[in-house]
C-alpha cells in the first residue's frame, strides 16, 4: 500500500488560481496578496494589526528584536515543545530558562513559570501544544504583576479557542505558523500578531524590512529581510477562504482517533481544559513503556507497515546545545519526550487509514 504520511497539505481549489494571478501581476515578493492575507487574519483572529513573515521562527525573532531584549535577558520558555523561541534565544545572547509542563495538557503551568522569574527576566514565551492552548487567565496575571510580556507562541494551534478568544491574541504578541504541516499553509511563512501600540508596529515592520522605512536604502535600525512572498501569501489566501471546512474536519478525524482508543490500557491521550476549544495539529499519544514496546521501535515498525509517525520534542534536558542552561526540573517534559507518539494527521485522513494506523499501534500492546 501507499505510505500513509504524518501530514501533508491539502487544496481546496483557489490555490492555483491566485497563484496564477500572482504570476501574471508580475509581483513575486511583495504585492497585493501579502496586505490581504495580512488583513484576513486580523480579521480572523480578532486583531488589531498582522504583520507576515517567512516562518514562525521568524516571527518569534521579529517580537525579540522588537521588544529590544538585550544579552543576558532571561526568557522563560516552556520545557516541552517546538525548541525555535529557545535557539532565537541563544543566537541573541539571551539566556533561555526552562520552565516545566503539565503531563495532561503537554502546556506550561502558571504555577512553574512562576517558580522560574527574576529579576533579570525580560520575557515569558508559552506554547500551545498541538493546538491546545494554556491557562492564560493565571498566565496573564503573572504578566501584568511582574511587568513581563506574555509571547505566545501559536506555531500550532491556529484557530483553537481559549474562553472563545483565539490563540495567538491573549498574550501581548502572538505568533504562528503556516509552515506545510500546520492548519493552514503558505509552503513556509508566519504572522505577527499583536494589539500593542503603533510605536511597536512601526518598530516590527522595521525589523522586517532591513530597517528600511520611507527612504529606499536608508536603514534606520539593522534589520533583516523576514517578509512573505506574494505567491506564499496567495496561497494562504486561498487556505483561509476554506477555513471553517479545514477546522471541521481536523475536529471530525481528532474524534475518531478518540473513538479507535477509546478505554485502552498503557495510553493516554493529551488533555483539554473546558476553557480550551482546540483545533488539533496532531494526534498525540503518551505511550506507558509496561503496555507498550519501546516508542522509537514502535515508529520503526509502523513505517514498515507504511505509516509515517513521530516522536515527541525533545525536552532541552537531552539536548548539549543547552547544557549551559543550568535545566532543573524537567521530568515531566522528558517523560512526553521519551514516551509521545503522534499519528497522522491531515485533513484527507481517511477513517479506513485512522483504524489501520489503530490497528498496527495496538498490536505492539504488550
Amino acid at each position: 500500500m501507499n505510505i500513509i504520511p504524518w501530514a501533508k497539505p491539502d487544496y481546496y481549489g483557489y490555490e492555483k488560481k491566485y497563484i496564477n494571478q500572482a504570476l501574471k501581476s508580475t509581483w513575486l515578493s511583495e504585492g497585493k496578496f501579502v496586505k490581504k492575507l495580512e488583513n484576513k487574519v486580523c480579521k480572523f483572529v480578532n486583531s488589531k494589526f498582522a504583520i507576515s513573515v517567512t516562518s514562525c521562527t521568524a516571527a518569534l525573532h521579529l517580537a525579540y528584536l522588537a521588544l529590544e531584549l538585550k544579552r543576558g535577558d532571561e526568557v522563560i520558555i516552556p520545557g516541552y515543545g517546538y525548541l525555535a523561541a529557545a535557539n532565537i534565544a541563544l543566537q541573541m545572547g539571551l539566556k533561555p530558562i526552562f520552565a516545566e509542563v503539565d503531563l495532561g495538557t503537554f502546556c506550561v503551568t502558571s504555577r512553574n513559570i512562576e517558580k522560574k522569574i527574576t529579576p533579570k527576566t525580560k520575557l515569558i514565551v508559552v506554547f500551545n501544544t498541538y493546538g491546545n492552548v494554556c491557562d492564560f487567565d493565571s498566565i496573564i496575571k503573572i504578566g501584568k504583576t511582574n511587568k513581563i510580556p506574555i509571547l505566545e507562541d501559536s506555531a500550532e494551534s491556529f484557530g483553537s479557542l481559549y474562553k472563545k478568544k483565539q490563540s495567538g491574541t491573549l498574550g501581548d504578541i502572538g505568533t504562528y505558523s503556516f509552515q506545510a504541516t500546520k492548519i493552514i499553509t503558505t509552503g513556509e511563512g508566519g504572522m505577527v500578531v499583536t494589539n500593542r501600540d503603533k510605536h511597536f508596529i512601526k518598530k516590527l515592520k522595521l525589523y522586517r524590512n532591513h530597517g528600511v522605512k520611507d527612504k529606499r536604502y536608508y536603514h534606520y535600525l539593522p534589520g533583516s529581510n523576514f517578509r512573505l512572498t506574494n505567491i506564499q501569501a496567495a496561497i494562504g489566501c486561498a487556505q483561509l477562504k476554506k477555513i471553517a471546512t479545514i477546522i471541521s474536519k481536523r475536529k471530525k478525524i481528532y474524534h475518531y482517533y478518540c473513538d479507535l482508543f477509546k478505554n485502552i490500557d498503557g495510553l493516554k491521550l493529551q488533555m483539554f481544559s473546558p476553557k480550551v476549544k482546540p483545533v488539533p495539529w496532531t494526534f498525540a499519544i503518551v505511550l506507558d513503556p509496561k503496555a507498550f514496546v519501546n516508542r522509537d521501535k514502535i515508529i520503526k515498525y509502523m513505517k514498515a507497515k507504511s505509516i509515517e509517525t513521530r516522536s515527541g520534542f525533545y525536552s532541552p534536558n537531552r539536548l548539549p546545545l543547552y547544557k549551559r542552561c543550568n535545566i532543573s526540573n524537567l521530568k515531566y517534559s522528558e517523560k512526553l519526550s521519551k514516551h509521545i507518539i503522534c499519528l497522522p494527521f491531515f485533513t484527507s485522513l481517511k477513517e479506513r487509514e485512522m483504524e489501520y494506523i489503530a490497528k498496527t499501534l495496538l498490536e505492539l500492546k504488550r
